[in-house]
């Protein structure tokens, strides 16, 4: 039943989405988009309905769920591998293109639905013709399914029992969470994309109403992209039990290349708008901040980078290039025939005003981008050349990246009161010296509290200055009605931004560890702490058994625990213990139990909490665009 009408309904919305493409009638345009956002949300609904019944005649259901999986991380099983994730995408372009033809739509022109479109017909036709996540199981493996069809109607088999998800996806409720964020931001780029590309391929008169509708397009999954990064942060800290937050691995850093290219964007847009300069560079921008989602896609589900997040299945790696070409030439052929648009573009004058400010603020964003993205494919192209693995540690992108993230918050400083001639920075020293003595003051007691380094004191310098000037300029402008939402928004990410950097400088520069080998009943110092470890505790789940070991110091106990997952040849996942404060967690895994004798990695990591704070804080730059009067 739900098999074949899965499938069904599959054709179906590829059916409407063709039709969607050739229809030349703005009467039924608004009625297909509907019915295909329709579908969408039923086969997401019919999915979910076939976990929750434990359909193991399906087989994406048999090999990535089981009865035992508990009720939150099998609903998030939808998306726990490439066929249902590509399911999550779909419904995904499905909203954003419904909001799009309500909001944004050119009423000119239907050459954006069409282009829309096409890109959802070029996901859905995957779960049609090749990896659907209704695919029904025609033959069993040992556990789960081995092989499937796409066709309706076929005399299935069904397992006993399902695999159950990875491991790693059912260890924390952030895993319910985070993947639909990051799913959102990436989708969301589309429509600046659409907006870009079909606005200049109708070569409207009002030639910038593109950039217009682009950066309000473009907010909506740089906040999501924002969240999910936030939470996968989260996740990997309070789930993997190495104690680190990001390791530089290729699935993070092709999640963090877009959200530098739509930093980048929202900055010089703003510019292009008051100014006319950097329209060919927006356009690159909007183009690149697209197209790197579907090479985000095909790093995760194509397989061919190693990762803790990624997954991969069938050819979708070979149809993801095929994707980044068509895509990449249907963008190169809307520009070219743009070339006269692009060569009005003005020349900047003012290089200390706020459109140099801008272009400085590109150049370091996009270098960041282009070296993690260097550091990402190298590999890979290394393998294909010499049959060789070989993997880039995280010295490579804290030597490059780390710099250029430091100057870019040098240039946040500035960005309270910039206008479009230079900047008089003798008056700005005046203005703020009250401010830059006291955040020198602050990084002199750092020097003294902490182990110190250069980078440490420069970067708790330029990160309290951008702190104070700030909240004071925040404080000074709050009742002022001349400031716009944008520049509070702004403003607040700034703020955000700087207090996380305060964070991530203490926990790189100042966290330490240690391993203790420890009986039951026996106590350790460590930080100047004593911790009591109490003998272990044994737990059974349905779905997996947990050993739990309690420590405890003068205020509290907390439990680190190893979790061995039932139908998983994984080795059994470590969860901390951790002992948190405002300035440092004292982070405890434990290694390996041998009878009543453990193995423990302990920690002292700095800076987290407040790391947590600024990105907390960023994430809620969006506020002030919730006002309804634009100021």
């Amino acid at each position: 039943m739900i098999y074949n009408t899965g499938i069904i309904f599959s054709w179906i919305s590829f059916v409407l989405l063709v039709i969607l493409f050739f229809n030349k009638k703005e009467i039924y345009t608004e009625i297909l988009v509907r019915l295909n956002l329709f579908v969408q949300v039923f086969l997401f609904c019919l999915l979910e309905i076939g976990l929750f019944l434990n359909d193991f005649s399906i087989s994406y259901i048999a090999n990535y769920s089981a009865e035992s999986t508990p009720p939150l991380y099998k609903f998030a099983s939808l998306w726990g591998s490439l066929d249902g994730s590509i399911l999550l995408w779909n419904l995904c372009l499905s909203f954003f293109m419904y909001l799009y033809l309500k909001s944004y739509k050119d009423l000119s022109s239907d050459i954006d639905i069409k282009i829309f479109s096409l890109i959802m017909i070029f996901f859905v036709g995957y779960t049609v013709f090749s990896s659907s996540p209704f695919a029904g199981c025609i033959e069993l493996a040992a556990v789960g399914c081995n092989n499937s069809s796409l066709l309706p109607f076929q005399e299935l088999v069904t397992s006993n029992i399902g695999r159950g998800p990875n491991p790693l996806l059912q260890n924390h409720p952030l895993m319910a969470i985070h993947p639909p964020m990051l799913y959102i931001g990436y989708v969301g780029m589309t429509m600046p994309f659409v907006a870009a590309t079909s606005r200049l391929y109708s070569k409207k008169q009002n030639a910038n109403d593109w950039i217009e509708v682009a950066e309000k397009t473009t907010y909506i999954p740089w906040l999501f992209l924002t969240i999910g990064i936030t939470l996968g942060a989260a996740w990997s800290y309070e789930v993997l039990g190495w104690g680190g937050y990001w390791a530089w691995d290729p699935v993070e850093n092709v999640s963090f290349i877009p959200w530098l290219l739509a930093t980048a964007f929202l900055h010089s847009a703003k510019i292009q708008k008051s100014q006319n300069t950097l329209l060919n560079w927006n356009y690159i921008l909007v183009g690149l901040m697209f197209l790197s989602t579907i090479f985000g896609t095909f790093v995760t589900r194509s397989g061919v980078l190693i990762s803790v997040h990624a997954f991969s299945n069938g050819n979708i790696g070979t149809y993801l290039l095929f994707g980044m070409i068509l895509f990449g030439i249907i963008f190169i052929v809307i520009g070219s025939k743009n070339v006269e648009y692009f060569s009005n573009s003005k020349k900047i004058d003012n290089w200390f005003g706020k459109a140099g400010f801008f272009v400085y603020n590109n150049i370091f964003l996009f270098s960041s981008a282009l070296v993690i993205f260097i550091g990402t494919i190298f590999p890979l192209i290394y393998e294909t050349l010499y049959d060789r693995q070989i993997t880039i540690g995280r010295s490579y992108y804290d030597i490059l990246v780390g710099p250029l993230l430091v100057i870019l918050l040098g240039l946040m400083i500035f960005s309270n009161k910039l206008t479009i001639k230079n900047l008089n920075i003798n008056k700005w020293f005046k203005e703020n010296m009250i401010l830059i003595n006291s955040s020198l003051a602050i990084s002199i007691l750092t020097l003294l509290t902490f182990d110190n380094s250069y980078i440490l004191v420069v970067t708790v310098a330029v990160s309290f200055m951008l702190i104070l000037i700030t909240v004071n300029n925040l404080f000074k402008n709050f009742r002022k009605s001349k400031i716009n939402k944008t520049y509070w928004t702004g403003q607040i990410a700034h703020l955000g931004i700087a207090i996380f950097a305060f964070g991530i400088i203490l926990n790189v520069s100042q966290s330490y560890s240690t391993e203790k080998e420890i009986n039951s009943f026996e106590e350790f110092t460590f930080n100047d702490q004593t911790y009591f470890v109490y003998d272990s505790i044994e737990e059974s789940f349905p779905e997996k058994n947990v050993i739990k070991l309690p420590i405890s110091n003068q205020n509290t106990t907390k439990y680190t625990s190893l979790n061995i997952f039932n139908n998983s040849s994984q080795q059994a996942i470590s969860s901390p213990a951790v002992f948190r404060t405002f300035i440092n967690d004292v982070y405890i895994t434990v290694k390996f139990i041998d009878e009543n004798s453990y193995k423990l990695i302990v920690r002292n990591n700095y800076g987290i909490f407040i790391m947590w704070i600024g990105l907390f804080v960023s994430s809620i730059s969006f506020v002030p665009r919730l006002s309804k009067n634009e100021k």
